[in-house]
């Protein structure tokens, strides 16, 4: 496949709202061929609507993610982070802390 086809490809959307509701009917996220550089996408990134993830060295295909406020929005569930491993181990280790120096002990 020639660059010129894969560029004829692109996404062309005809509003945000019309860019909103393609990546929302996608699970919230949109992949494609330079659609960070499509006029509407850029607005929505201003304004805070969307989140750009511009193609790497591995692939020619942008992402657009809903933020979390548009998530919501559109209906779609929140994205739920798991703690990780290191952030629970210090919380773990925090709270030992605590219990050692602040509430294990009494002053009677």
């Amino acid at each position: 496949m020639s660059i010129e086809k894969l560029f004829e490809e692109k996404q062309q959307f005809q509003g945000i709202d019309d860019l909103i509701q393609k990546v929302a009917a996608n699970s919230g996220e949109l992949s494609g061929i330079a659609i960070s550089e499509d006029k509407v996408v850029k607005e929505a990134e201003a304004l805070g609507l969307v989140k750009v993830r511009e193609a790497d060295g591995w692939s020619m295909h942008d992402t657009v993610q809903l933020t979390p406020r548009s998530r919501v929005k559109v209906g779609l569930p929140p994205i739920v982070r798991r703690p990780s491993v290191v952030s629970t181990v210090l919380h773990m280790a925090l709270a030992f802390v605590a219990k050692l120096f602040g509430k294990g002990k009494s002053l009677s």
